[in-house]
């Protein structure tokens, strides 16, 4: 019998040939959609975050709760608010501006986290002694307030009384148990508020600036200070029972006094009485005599 094999089948001219082994065909990778995966990681990280901050918030909740009605919270007017700087604001005046009544029949007390800072910061601030306040908490029931009062720097005749004012142009009463020992500014009725007072103070304090205490050491006590006219400070120097009104203009005053004490030596050896002396003028002082009984008639 014969065998054929392979080697032996005549070659078939149209048919190619195929290979032994085929190669596997490549796969097709089907995208899923991103929709489904974000969303899951989005729902995951929101179940995460509301199971971490509903504990948190409901004791939260329950602290602040705790906080606002505990009394350990609650505060003293008597013996929890600290107030400091002050020197001619009373306590009373301060705990009133924060509504905190010192005696009260019911012993109401305020708790300390229910106090807005800022709004009672204002009501301190309000008290014309006051120049600014700092409100502040101190746990676990304490208020502290610190004050900077103002500084007067004179006293002024408004409508026939005498205040005290600062160099900010506030008016402030004078204190019961406090003594000072300024000038009086007079001239300022025209000018209604403090603002508008604020640039004649600056002025005057120039002149106390410059002048220092050479006044006093020259034997001269300055009585009053006329701010009635913005380019013409006019003061009344007092040395012993005389009186001398002097214009100084609006600057150059250590200067201008030094001619004052210069000029008086002269003016003394003519037994002049002096009314005024006008030393606005450049190289020049006008010199007004007093006018006698004689002269008036």
């Amino acid at each position: 019998m014969r065998t054929l094999d392979s080697t032996s089948l005549p070659e078939d001219p149209g048919v190619e040939d195929e290979p032994l082994y085929r190669r596997r065909s490549r796969s097709i990778e089907v995208r899923r959609g991103w929709f489904p995966r974000r969303l899951g990681h989005v729902l995951g990280r929101l179940l995460l975050a509301l199971a971490i901050l509903l504990p948190c918030g409901y004791g939260g909740l329950h602290l602040a709760g705790y906080a606002l009605s505990s009394p350990r919270f609650q505060t003293n007017p008597e013996e929890d608010v600290l107030i400091d700087g002050n020197t001619f604001v009373s306590r009373e005046e301060v705990l009133s501006a924060l509504g905190l009544l010192l005696y009260s029949p019911a012993g109401r007390r305020t708790n300390v986290l229910r106090i807005n800072l800022e709004e009672e910061r204002k009501q301190v601030e309000s008290i014309p002694w006051v120049r600014s306040a700092i409100v502040s908490r101190i746990f676990p029931n304490r208020v502290a307030v610190h004050i900077v009062e103002r500084t007067p720097v004179a006293f002024v005749s408004v409508g026939g009384k005498l205040k005290l004012v600062d160099g900010d142009g506030v008016l402030l009463e004078k204190p019961d148990k406090a003594n000072f020992t300024f000038p009086v500014l007079v001239g300022l009725d025209a000018l209604g508020n403090a603002g508008d007072r604020q640039g004649r103070l600056a002025i005057y304090q120039e002149f106390v600036r410059q002048l220092g205490d050479e006044p006093s050491s020259a034997g001269w006590l300055v009585s009053e200070v006329d701010l009635g006219d913005a380019d013409d400070l006019k003061v009344l120097l007092v040395e012993g029972r005389e009186t001398i009104q002097v214009h100084f203009g609006r600057n150059d005053f250590k200067q201008r006094f030094r001619d004052f004490l210069a000029l008086l030596p002269e003016v003394r050896r003519t037994n002049t009485q002096i009314d005024s002396v006008d030393l606005r003028y450049r190289n020049q002082v006008v010199v007004n005599p007093r006018k006698s009984v004689a002269d008036d008639k």
